[in-house]
């Protein structure tokens, strides 16, 4: 999470393994390497930052965005993890309308 939200994407590069395969539902589907995930989120007009957490019960990343009430979940990222390196990501940033469709969301 902290080099998410430090923006560091050199960092979150070295935790994932250069054949990793990503899905932004709605956006891409593909070789990380090929995409442009990480200036995806440098695009944002609203500030956000990551927290770990669970979405009906499975663990993953809550994006959380600020707005007039505080920090909102927003959307949720799932990383496959194999022998540390992430292996794939699926990210559900472009799709705010999966955590109103779950029954519950964790924060921390």
């Amino acid at each position: 999470m902290e080099r998410f939200n430090q923006r560091d994407w050199d960092g979150l590069r070295e935790l994932i393994t250069a054949d990793a395969r990503l899905r932004v539902a709605d956006r891409f589907a593909g070789r990380l390497a090929d995409s442009p995930y990480f200036g995806n989120y440098e695009r944002w007009s609203l500030p956000w930052r990551m927290a770990v957490g669970e979405v009906d019960g499975e663990m993953g990343v809550i994006t959380l965005r600020r707005d007039a009430e505080g920090w909102t979940p927003h959307s949720f990222v799932r990383f496959e993890v194999a022998n540390h390196p992430i292996v794939r990501v699926v990210d559900y940033a472009h799709c705010p309308w999966i955590l109103a469709a779950t029954t519950s969301v964790v924060i921390g």
